[in-house]
């Protein structure tokens, strides 16, 4: 096919140019390839040359139509590379791309998107008092969910690192994920339900200090800050209450019940071969303990802990250590408290983002990954499983990724 073009074109400083001579392209399309035959301009004065058919048709430098890129990307988003080119040629009748090029086209993507999710994160830091105020509902409640997730590393990603393996070795890299969600009402059991479209995800292979930076980039987009309640909810790790004290210092702190019950039967297993004869049923010691928990009562639960005679000091350590999360995280565990207030009290909104958004895709059998090679996967699925949108927006953010590389401009591109 021929682009049709204008017969001078500006060159962006002013310089009217005719066309130099005609080239020809080939573009791979959802329908197979296109070769396009468009006019090539030379600037002399700027020593420049550039194609106005390629920015008219939004094509740059890639040798993929802006569909195709699409495609490939929401295919290699989801599944495998090899799988994504190969579904599209299940779907199109085509091979439209081969699965090393899908690889390419989706880390591009990702690129793309994770420098936006940067632009914004900058846009924030920058923006003056009340630039991202939103109207709140009396009885809304904000909530940040955060934890982190291993994902499986090459060797070189991982060499010297620290790790669960038997020798201490390292085969992961935590990948940090938060979410931030809304609520405004309860179901018809009176369960606090998180509102639909509400929420939007950080996901970062970055330290403390950088998931930090993001989460609070994203809490002040969505103005967290001015929200009637806002409770940030996650297990027992102490850099995320550092991050949660640094940050909401007037946030309802709440450990994940679900996490502090896994806890409790550590402890009863810890406890039972102790309980003596005659003693407590097991069964109905360890449920007591349960229940001292579902109640908050923590004191309670420590004092009954601690009335179980131990034979030898290892024990002794073990059960000090076990009953030490409680004691230090006791007013996160007020859960009958936080029940009575239309709290969620189970941090299952991150646990299945964990799952759903970095190790459905990125943690499947065989995988190894380097964090160049993940990190535009985890940005292209945070970004996609956003359904927050911010009043004004036209388009998803997801969709932006194309928006913002597509030319806008008459300036032509180098040759």
């Amino acid at each position: 096919m021929a682009a049709r073009v204008p017969g001078l074109a500006d060159c962006g400083q002013g310089h009217m140019v005719s066309a130099h001579s005609v080239r020809s392209r080939t573009i791979t399309t959802m329908t197979g390839p296109v070769r396009v035959r468009r006019a090539y301009h030379y600037c002399r004065a700027c020593r420049r040359g550039w194609h106005p058919a390629d920015q008219a048709l939004g094509l740059g430098r890639q040798t993929t139509s802006m569909a195709v890129d699409k495609a490939v990307t929401a295919a290699a988003r989801e599944m495998p590379f090899a799988r994504a080119a190969g579904l599209l040629q299940e779907i199109t009748g085509e091979m439209v791309v081969a699965a090393r090029t899908a690889d390419r086209i989706a880390k591009r993507s990702g690129a793309a998107a994770r420098a936006l999710i940067e632009a914004d994160t900058a846009r924030v830091a920058c923006a003056g008092p009340g630039a991202y105020r939103r109207r709140w509902d009396p009885g809304a409640t904000a909530y940040v969910f955060a934890d982190g997730t291993g994902l499986p590393m090459v060797p070189t990603q991982t060499a010297g690192r620290p790790g669960k393996q038997p020798d201490g070795s390292a085969k992961t890299r935590e990948v940090k994920i938060g979410r931030l969600s809304t609520q405004t009402r309860c179901d018809r059991h009176g369960q606090p339900v998180l509102d639909p479209d509400s929420t939007s995800y950080v996901a970062t292979f970055n330290q403390a200090e950088g998931f930090t930076c993001d989460i609070a980039a994203e809490a002040v987009r969505r103005d967290f800050a001015r929200a009637p309640r806002l409770a940030v909810i996650a297990d027992g790790a102490t850099w995320i209450w550092n991050l949660a004290d640094k940050l909401w210092p007037h946030a309802t702190q709440i450990v994940d019940y679900y996490h502090a019950a896994e806890h409790v039967h550590d402890l009863a297993k810890l406890l039972r071969p102790h309980l003596g004869q005659p003693g407590p049923d097991p069964e109905e010691f360890t449920d007591k303990l349960k229940d001292h928990l579902y109640h908050g009562r923590i004191q309670a639960l420590a004092t009954m802990a601690r009335a179980v005679p131990l034979p030898d000091q290892d024990t002794k350590d073990q059960v000090a250590t076990a009953l030490g999360y409680f004691t230090k995280n006791w007013f996160r565990m007020r859960y009958a408290q936080f029940r009575a207030q239309n709290l969620c009290i189970g941090s299952g909104a991150v646990e299945s983002a964990c799952k759903n958004l970095a190790e459905a895709r990125a943690a499947q059998s065989g995988m190894r990954w380097t964090i160049n090679g993940a990190d535009p996967i985890l940005a292209l699925r945070a970004l996609h499983r956003s359904t927050h949108q911010a009043p004004g927006d036209q388009t998803s953010r997801y969709n932006q990724i194309w928006e913002r590389t597509i030319p806008k401009t008459t300036h032509p591109t180098p040759a």
